[in-house]
Formats: C-alpha cells, sequence, structure tokens
C-alpha cells in the first residue's frame, strides 16, 4: 500500500486569513475580561468504545450537546449538522426528502449511524437514516467520529461514525411541553416525561410535526409539480433503566418513527411516460434495544446487548417501490484495565440482516480488539484489529492506529497533535447483491483514510482552535455497467483536504465559532466527484444575556460550486443562507422564542432542479415543569 500527501493547493487565501484571524483574535483576547472557569475535561465514548479524555483521543471528534442544540431552536438533528466541519448534508427539497451526505469529500460513502447503540441504516436499502427525521428535543449528546473506523465498527464505517445519545430520565422528576408554528403551515408539538423512583428511571417522549409545506421542484415543469409537498412526522421513544447494583445495570429502549413526505415526478426530460401527479413516500421505523451493564471483575467492565431494527418504505410514483428489511444485532463488549497505562478494549459481534420486501438475507460475526496505551503524560496511542465473517461476501480484515501527543500543557496554553490511520470497508447492499440487476460476486468497496491534526486551547478554555488534514482513498467502487446490465467492482476514488475550526469565548455571555473545509476529490480517471463542494464555510455567534432572559443566535453556511452528477458541464453555483434565533425566558422553565430560516431569502439548490424554501418565520412555546 503506497499512501502518498497530496497539498493540491490545500491551503487556499481564505484558510490562511482564518490562522491569521486565530493569531490576532487570541492576542486581543488577553486584553479583555478574565472569561476563564476552570475547566473539567470532557470524555468521549465514540472514539475507543470505551470512555477516554478527548485530549486524548488520537482521532478526529466533533461533540454536540443539548447545550449548541438550544439555541438553535430547530426541529431536526438534519439543521445541527450542517454547522459540521466537514459535512456536507443535502435534500430533494425540505426535511423529510431523499436525503444525502457527503462527509470530507466522500459522496457516496455514508457514515455509520448509531442511536444509542443501535445501528438504524435501513436494513434493506442500506440508505443512511434521515437526519430531517430525529427531533433534537429528544437528543443529549451527539458524538462524531471522523475518519475511516470499520476497525471498532465494522462495515460501512469507512466514512466515520455518528452516534447519538438520548435524553435519559435520571434526576428530578418532570414533564416539557415544546410548542411552534409558522411558516409553509407548519406546526409542531412534542412532549415528554421523566424521573426516577428507587432503582428505576425513565423518559417517555412523543413528537409530531406537520408541514403543508412547498414544491419541491420547479412548479413551471408543469402541473404534476405545482403543489406544495407535505411533510409528517410522529415519533416516539421510551428509555427505561434499572440498577441492579452499584456495578450493573439494565436499560431498555425503544423508538418509532412515521412519517410521510411528499414528491414531485422528478426531471420531466428524463421522465418515461406520463407524469405521475400524486407522488409521496411513507416509512414507518421500529427499532430498539436491551443491554446489560456489569463488571466481572475489579477491573473488567462488560456490557451485553440485543439490538433490533425494522424498515418499512414504501414510494408511490409511476414507479412504485417497496423497501423493507429487518437487522438483529447481537453485542459482547468488554474494557479490561490491565495497568494504570494499558487497557484492552474487545468486542465480539452478531449480526442478522434480512431484505423482506425482496430476495437477501445474510449474517455476520465479528471479533475486534482496541489496545490504549497512555506511553508517559503527553503520548497516548491506540493499536487495533478486526475480522468480520459475511455469508454474502466473505471476509474482511481491517486495522488502525491512533496517537495524542501534548507538545505543550500550561495554564494559559494547551496543544497537541494527534493523528489516525486506518483501512476500511464499505459493504454491498442487497440490491447490488440480490436484485434484477445485482451480482452476488460484488465485493465490498476497500480503502484507507489518515487524518494528522493540531489542537490548541488558549486561556484555559476561551479560544480553541484545530486543523486537520485527512486523506482517503477509496478501491473497488461499486458501479452500475450498462453492458452487462449489473453491479461491478471498478473505480479508485480519493480525497484529501484540510478542517480549520475556531472557537472564541469573547465574553461569557457571547461566543463565536468558524470553520472551513476544503475537500478536494477525484476519479481515477481525473474527473471531478459530484456533489462534493471544494470549500464550505460555517459561523455561528451566540450570545446569552447575563441574567438569561435573552438569547440570541445567528448562524451562516457557505456552500462552494459543485457538480451535481458525475460528467456535467456546468457546476451548481455557490449560495450561502443564514439562520437567526432569539428567545425570551419569562421565568424558569419557560421561553417563547422566534426564528428566521434563510434570513436573506436566498434562492439555492441542494441537488439540481429541486428547491429550497425561502425566508421562514417559526416561533414556539417552551414549557418545563
Amino acid at each position: 500500500m503506497k499512501i502518498t500527501f497530496r497539498a493540491r493547493n490545500v491551503i487556499e487565501a481564505p484558510t490562511l486569513g482564518f490562522i491569521a484571524a486565530v493569531g490576532l483574535i487570541t492576542q486581543t483576547l488577553t486584553l479583555g475580561e478574565d472569561t476563564s472557569d476552570h475547566l473539567l475535561e470532557e470524555h468521549v465514548v465514540v472514539a475507543n468504545r470505551t470512555e477516554v479524555p478527548i485530549g486524548k483521543a488520537g482521532s478526529s471528534i466533533e461533540i454536540l450537546t443539548s447545550v449548541d442544540f438550544e439555541p438553535l431552536k430547530q426541529s431536526f438533528l438534519l439543521e445541527a449538522l450542517r454547522l459540521v466541519p466537514g459535512f456536507y448534508l443535502r435534500n430533494n427539497g425540505g426535511p423529510g426528502q431523499s436525503f444525502g451526505i457527503t462527509t470530507r469529500g466522500l459522496n457516496t460513502n455514508r457514515p455509520v449511524v448509531l442511536i444509542d447503540g443501535i445501528e438504524v441504516s435501513n436494513p434493506a436499502s442500506g440508505e443512511i437514516i434521515n437526519f430531517g427525521t430525529l427531533f433534537l428535543s429528544q437528543i443529549e449528546r451527539v458524538e462524531i467520529l471522523k475518519g475511516s473506523n470499520s476497525t471498532i465498527y465494522g462495515a460501512d464505517a469507512l466514512a466515520g461514525v455518528i452516534s447519538i445519545s438520548s435524553k435519559v430520565g435520571k434526576g428530578e422528576p418532570g414533564s416539557s411541553l415544546d410548542l411552534m408554528a409558522g411558516s409553509q403551515g407548519t406546526n409542531q408539538i412534542g412532549a415528554s416525561t421523566w424521573g426516577e423512583s428507587g432503582d428505576w428511571n425513565y423518559r417517555v417522549a412523543v413528537s409530531s410535526y406537520d408541514s403543508e409545506g412547498f414544491s419541491v421542484q420547479p412548479a413551471d415543469f408543469g402541473e404534476a409539480w405545482a403543489d406544495d409537498d407535505l411533510y409528517r412526522n410522529l415519533n416516539g421513544s421510551i428509555n427505561i433503566g434499572y440498577d441492579i447494583s452499584d456495578t450493573s445495570s439494565l436499560r431498555f429502549l425503544g423508538y418509532y418513527v412515521d412519517s410521510k413526505a411528499e414528491f414531485d415526478p422528478g426531471n420531466p426530460d428524463f421522465i418515461f411516460g406520463e407524469a405521475f401527479a400524486d407522488n409521496y413516500t411513507l416509512t414507518e421505523q421500529l427499532f430498539g434495544k436491551v443491554g446489560l451493564n456489569f463488571e466481572p471483575g475489579e477491573s473488567w467492565a462488560s456490557t451485553l446487548s440485543l439490538g433490533y431494527n425494522h424498515t418499512d418504505s414504501f414510494s408511490m410514483s409511476s414507479f412504485p417501490f417497496t423497501s423493507q428489511g429487518e437487522r438483529y444485532e447481537a453485542d459482547w463488549l468488554n474494557t479490561v484495565h490491565i495497568s494504570d497505562t494499558y487497557r484492552l478494549v474487545a468486542g465480539l459481534e452478531y449480526e442478522d440482516e434480512e431484505h423482506l420486501s425482496d430476495t437477501g438475507q445474510r449474517d455476520e460475526t465479528s471479533l475486534f480488539l482496541e489496545n490504549l496505551l497512555n506511553l508517559n503524560s503527553a503520548l497516548a496511542i491506540t493499536l487495533g484489529g478486526r475480522f468480520d465473517d459475511n455469508s454474502a461476501y466473505g471476509e474482511e480484515t481491517t486495522y488502525r492506529g491512533t496517537f495524542s501527543y501534548d507538545l505543550k500543557d500550561s495554564e494559559n496554553l494547551a496543544l497537541r497533535t494527534r493523528g489516525s490511520f486506518g483501512t476500511s470497508f464499505q459493504a454491498p447492499t442487497f440490491f447490488h447483491l440480490f436484485s434484477f440487476f445485482g451480482n452476488p460476486l460484488v465485493k465490498p468497496e476497500s480503502g484507507w483514510g489518515l487524518d494528522l491534526g493540531l489542537e490548541g486551547t488558549v486561556q484555559n478554555g476561551p479560544t480553541s482552535f484545530a486543523l486537520t488534514y485527512f486523506d482517503y482513498k477509496v478501491k473497488d467502487k461499486i458501479i452500475y455497467d450498462f453492458a452487462r446490465n449489473s453491479f461491478i467492482n471498478q473505480e479508485t476514488y480519493e480525497s484529501s483536504g484540510l478542517e480549520t475550526m475556531a472557537k472564541v469565548q469573547i465574553h461569557r455571555s457571547l461566543s463565536l465559532q468558524f470553520s472551513h473545509t476544503y475537500a478536494h476529490a477525484e476519479y481515477e480517471d481525473g474527473t471531478e466527484a459530484e456533489r462534493v463542494p471544494r470549500n464550505l464555510y460555517s459561523a455561528q455567534l451566540n450570545w446569552q444575556y447575563p441574567e438569561k432572559k435573552w438569547g440570541i443566535h445567528l448562524s451562516h453556511h457557505w456552500v462552494g460550486s459543485q457538480y451535481s452528477l458525475r460528467r456535467d458541464k456546468e457546476k451548481m453555483p455557490a449560495y450561502g443562507t443564514a439562520n437567526f434565533a432569539v428567545t425570551y425566558a419569562f421565568r424558569e422553565g419557560m421561553d417563547i422564542w422566534l426564528r428566521i430560516d434563510n434570513l436573506f431569502d436566498s434562492e439555492y439548490q441542494e441537488v439540481r432542479d429541486y428547491n429550497t424554501p425561502g425566508l421562514s418565520v417559526y416561533s414556539g412555546w417552551n414549557f418545563r415543569f
């Protein structure tokens, strides 16, 4: 395997300007009010499947919590993830429509998405869950692991992992009621209740969203395109925990999603026959998990879990399509503290998937080991390997390594470098293998990825910054071969670039965050990859009045020009959108808010021929009692 570092003009003028700005802001902060507090170091689980200080994780990590979500006043996780460095999210219309994601220039390699440890991709189609179906009000934390991570998460982790943790019911009993109404005939209501009694704790939540929507495609295409396309979503969850003893606990989780999204017939130049006017997709998802945490020994923590995912999707159009599948999972995860400087993480996993609406069944047994070593106070490394045996596409072996090294650690400045390298694969779907166009000889896409980063924190927290170089190579890309009328493995795909981020706590009540991602992706024949903007920018400003009566959020997201389809002759134009939200708290547990999306009424498309909403206004009430 040959690893080539390809700068390819990665550091453009905007990035150089950003780096200079970080230095300027850092200097000016020393002249202002002392905003530093004693900060406990945050821990992360997704990096190694066991808790580690984020300052010792060699992998590239992003963390979002309910504290980050609250100022946005958005309904769905979709909007919060748009601001993550390296992420480009796109919809064929608004929330609930067909969804896609590009991570660090990887346009078809979807990340693994877990909700409380349950893999929630569609078992039949392999499609990533639509983040426009997941309500922010039910989410406590999102940990994002970037890079090639099949070693600890198996197939499809080539593009990373998004681990979502729902809210739990520990603490004082309480309830909430959230109401919202706004543009496009939109209304939302959500309610939850939680608490604990003795050794039990619980949380139950339900949310409903209903919008008349807008015309997903240009109305001048014809009469069948001119109507508004509604989106409706009903979502419920239950989370119950029981503390068996001081060292063991049991948890049950269940989720239900029922949605309907109307869409338009598509570009009339590519429609065969008369346009079908009544187009919609019905999606029903049910997934859950039972997990047992216990300690077999003094230095040994273990988790046994059983998971289930059933997804049923039906699209009504001139070509009706059904995708129904289910997945069973069984995991045994272990963390052993061998010494103060060495931990071993080991897992045994079994998965069974079945395509219920078409031909297809497969099962997989996996074993992985991860070694965590703190060689001294400054240097931490991990080394791991994994073996997967799948009944449909055979055996796969992957490995990875990470490091973190503290360059400086003082009261005024913490500076470290980190890096990761891993091999990964993405499994073929049932459609690739067993459909009318399928080919049972199709093998997984394989590849490797690396990133190298520099991170710093100034003044014990008020200013932090990060720069990360990334490089990926994907081999055996699965494509459709028209000559053979089936899928084959053929091409090689490469992506490299740079992520930069800075966060400044200007004052106790005012923070500013900025990020930029440059990505260059191409196929082996030199053609530039589709749906990969060269540049992505985002900026956020959050202001909280000292007495916390008022709160203001302002964000701007800018997406560079890109090709919508491979071999397009013209790129889609660049665009930028801004969102604004203001909150007023009448008293503790009750506030009212106003949100304006697309503040400057920008006209843009995320996917060619698919509209996006113009300036939209929403308001709501939040009650906690």
